[in-house]
C-alpha cells in the first residue's frame, strides 16, 4: 500500500505548471509536490500511530483505490479521488488522510522552522523566540512512579474541571493527588507550530474522529487539558441553560453565579485585555451593518496584555493565558497538592460500592495510587471511557454525547486580513441563540490556524486547491456555535481509547445547521466579502455579481451528510441524573465523584470552560461537605 499512499499524496499535492503572473513564491510553492516535501514517508509513519478504527478507515479507502492507482494518469487519480470522497464507504478514510496530508504539507517545518509553502500565502511562521526555563521554571510540585502515591483524593485530568477540583480540595486540606495522562509542557516547550504543538497537547494527537467521520473533535491533553490551549473566551453559562441543569436534577445552584464570578475572577477573565484583530474587526463590521447585537468577549490574560500573537491553540509562549495551570494547579500545588503528568489512569479500583484508588500506567510502569475519593475530570471523551474500562457507572455512561458543533463560514476580501495574527476570540453576538426552541447558536470570529484551514478547504484537485491557498491571506472566517440538542455515544476502542459516535440526524439540529450557515454568508456579505465559501463537503460558492438568493437557498436546504462538523467543546458523556447524582457522585460507586464537562446534563451553548470551572467549584464543595459529614 506504500506505493499507492505515495500516489494519494502526489494527487493531493501535484507539482503544478506556474503561470505569467505567479510570484517567485507561488512559483515554489506550485513546483513542489507532497512527495518532494517527504509528506508520503510521514504519512506512512502516522498512519499506524492512530486509532485502529481510523487505521481500518483509511485502508479501507486505499484498498478501494486499486494496486492500479499508482500508475493511473493525473486527471484519472484525480476522479477516483473524488469518487472516493462522493462514497460514503470510502469517505470517512478519504477525508481523514486528506486532511492530514494537507496539513501535513502546509505546516510542517524544516530544521529552520520554516516551511517552502509560507512565503507564497504570506505567513511569517514563528512569531516569537522561545522562552527559556530561567524566564518560566516549572512551579507545579511534580512527584513521579517511585515516590508516595497515597492521598486523601485523587483528581484524575488537570484541565478545567481537574484543576479546580484540585485546588478546591487542597484548600479543604486534603491530600490531593493529580494524575494527568498528558505532559507537564510550561512556556519554553510550547512551539508556536501546529506541526509540532498538536501531536503533543491534543487528545490521540490532534482531531480524534468520530467513526463516521462526521465530526473531528479537537480535546486538549497535556498539564491544564483544554484550559492550555483553548481560544482563551470567557463566557458565563446562560440562565436558562442553569434552569435546565436544575430540572435534571443537579443540585446546589443557587449560588452558581457566586462559583461563575469567583472562576472569573480567579483567571482574570475581563474585556479590558481585549483588541480585535482583522478577523474580528471584519466580523463586527458585519454584526454592525446586519443591525446585530455584539459584544466584546473576556479574556482569561494577564492584565494589559495585548499582544498579538495568535498561537492561543498552541499553547501561550508568554504566560499570558490564565489557564489552570497558571491558576486553580498552582494554588492547589501551594496547599500541598502533587501532580503526577504522563500517567494514563486505567481502571478505577472500588471494593463494596466505595472507591479505592486507580491502577494506571506511567511510561512502561503500572502503578496502583490509593484513596477514598476518586474525582474524574478527563474531558467528556476519555471519562466515559475510564468508566467504561472500570465496569462502574450504570447503562447510562458514554451516551448523551453533546459536542456543541461548530460551523465555518469563509469571506475573501480586498484588504490584507492574515487571519493567523492577533488575538483569537473577542467578539460575540446571542441574536441566534434561540433559532429553534432553546437551541440555536452563537457568532464569533474563527481562529484561522495554518494546518486548520489548508487542511479542511474543499478539494476538487491539486491546483484548485493550491491556487486557494495563494489567497489565505484575504480570507477572514467566522463560525457559529450550535446548542446540540441532539446527541452522540462514547464507547470503549480496542485501544482504551474513546471510540466515538455522532451523527447530524436531529431535526432541531439541523433546522440551527440550516440557520447558521444562512446567517454567517449575510454576515460575511454584509461586512463586504468579495466571495464566500464553506468547509462544506459540496463546496457552494457565492461570488460578487451572482445571485445570492441562490447561494442562500441551497443552504437553507442542507442535510447531514452535506456538512462537516467540528468540535472542540465536549460535554454530557457521565451526565447528571443517569450516571452521577445531583453533586456528582456515581449512582452506584460512592467515592467517585465526576467534576468535568461530562457530568453537563445539557450543553451550556457557549465557550463552556467557565462552565465547567464552576461546575468543579461546586462539585468539590460537596466532596468536602460529604466527608466532613460522612453520614449525610
Amino acid at each position: 500500500m506504500t506505493y499507492v499512499l505515495k500516489a494519494v499524496c502526489d494527487t493531493l499535492i501535484p507539482r503544478v505548471p506556474a503561470t505569467a503572473g505567479d510570484s517567485a513564491e507561488a512559483a515554489t510553492l506550485l513546483s513542489l509536490s507532497a512527495s518532494d516535501s517527504g509528506i508520503d514517508t510521514i504519512a506512512a509513519a502516522v498512519i499506524p500511530m492512530l486509532a485502529p478504527h481510523v487505521q481500518d478507515k483509511i485502508a479501507t479507502t486505499l484498498g478501494a483505490l486499486g494496486d492500479d492507482f499508482a500508475g493511473a494518469a493525473e486527471d484519472e487519480r484525480v476522479r477516483r479521488w473524488r469518487d472516493a470522497l462522493s462514497d460514503p464507504r470510502t469517505f470517512p478514510g478519504a477525508i481523514i488522510l486528506q486532511s492530514t496530508v494537507l496539513a501535513m504539507f502546509y505546516t510542517g517545518p524544516d530544521e529552520d522552522a520554516k516551511n517552502p509553502a509560507w512565503p507564497a500565502i504570506g505567513y511569517p511562521g514563528p512569531l516569537l523566540p522561545t522562552p527559556s526555563e530561567a524566564e518560566f521554571p516549572k512551579t507545579l510540585r511534580t512527584i513521579t512512579a517511585g515516590d508516595d502515591l497515597t492521598a486523601d483524593a485523587i483528581v484524575v485530568g488537570s484541565g478545567a474541571g481537574g484543576g479546580v477540583a484540585a485546588a478546591r480540595l487542597a484548600e479543604a486540606g486534603l491530600r490531593v493527588l493529580v494524575l494527568e495522562k498528558g505532559s507537564y509542557r510550561n512556556e519554553p516547550d510550547l512551539p508556536q507550530l501546529e506541526a509540532l504543538s498538536f501531536p503533543n497537547l491534543y487528545l490521540g494527537g490532534g482531531f480524534l474522529w468520530s467513526a463516521s467521520a462526521s465530526v473531528g473533535l479537537l480535546a486538549g491533553s497535556t498539564v491544564g487539558g483544554g484550559t492550555t490551549v483553548n481560544s482563551m473566551a470567557c463566557l458565563p453559562t446562560p440562565d436558562y441553560v442553569v434552569e435546565e441543569w436544575r430540572q435534571r436534577g443537579m443540585r446546589g445552584l443557587d449560588d452558581f453565579d457566586e462559583h461563575v464570578r469567583a472562576v472569573m475572577e480567579r483567571i482574570n477573565a475581563k474585556p479590558s485585555n481585549t483588541v480585535h484583530n482583522h478577523v474580528n474587526q471584519i466580523l463586527i463590521r458585519g454584526f454592525e451593518a446586519a443591525g446585530l447585537a455584539w459584544a466584546t468577549l473576556a479574556r482569561n490574560a494577564r492584565d494589559d496584555e495585548s499582544r498579538y500573537c495568535g498561537e492561543c491553540n498552541a499553547g501561550c509562549l508568554r504566560g499570558c493565558k490564565q489557564s489552570t495551570m497558571k491558576t486553580f494547579l498552582q494554588d492547589a500545588s501551594d496547599d500541598g497538592a502533587r501532580l503526577l503528568p504522563n500517567c494514563d489512569v486505567r481502571e478505577i479500583l472500588h471494593d463494596q460500592g466505595r472507591a479505592s484508588g486507580v491502577r494506571a500506567k506511567v511510561g512502561d510502569r503500572e502503578v496502583e495510587v490509593r484513596a477514598p475519593v476518586v474525582v474524574v475530570a478527563a474531558g467528556a471523551l476519555a471519562s466515559p471511557a475510564l468508566l467504561l474500562a472500570s465496569g462502574i457507572g450504570g447503562p447510562e455512561v458514554g451516551n448523551n454525547l453533546h459536542v456543541h458543533p461548530s460551523y465555518f463560514m469563509s469571506g475573501v476580501f480586498d484588504s490584507d486580513v492574515r487571519g493567523w495574527e492577533g488575538q483569537i476570540l473577542t467578539s460575540v453576538s446571542h441574536d441566534y441563540e434561540h433559532v429553534a426552541g432553546e437551541h440555536g447558536f452563537v457568532v464569533e470570529a474563527a481562529p484561522m490556524g495554518l494546518g486548520f484551514w489548508t487542511a479542511l478547504t474543499p478539494w476538487h484537485d491539486g491546483e484548485s486547491h493550491k491556487r486557494e491557498q495563494l489567497r489565505l491571506r484575504h480570507v477572514s472566517g467566522v463560525w457559529g456555535f450550535a446548542r446540540d440538542h441532539g446527541s452522540g455515544r462514547v464507547e470503549l476502542g480496542p485501544d482504551g481509547m474513546p471510540l466515538i459516535h455522532w451523527d447530524l440526524d436531529d431535526e432541531v439540529d439541523l433546522q440551527v445547521v440550516r440557520r447558521c450557515h444562512v446567517e454567517l454568508a449575510k454576515l460575511l456579505r454584509a461586512a463586504g466579502a468579495r466571495e464566500i465559501f464553506t468547509f462544506l463537503p459540496g463546496d457552494p460558492r457565492w461570488r460578487e455579481g451572482e445571485d445570492f438568493d441562490e447561494f442562500v437557498a441551497v443552504l437553507s436546504k442542507l442535510e447531514g451528510p452535506d456538512v462537516l462538523t467540528l468540535s472542540a467543546h465536549q460535554s454530557g458523556t457521565c451526565a447528571t441524573g443517569t450516571v452521577v447524582d445531583g453533586e456528582g457522585q456515581l449512582f452506584d460507586v460512592k467515592g467517585v465523584y465526576v467534576a468535568d464537562a461530562s457530568a453537563l446534563p445539557t450543553a451550556p451553548g457557549v465557550n463552556p470552560m467557565v462552565s465547567i470551572e464552576a461546575y468543579a467549584a461546586k462539585t468539590a464543595g460537596h466532596i468536602v461537605a460529604a466527608l466532613r459529614s460522612p453520614g449525610r
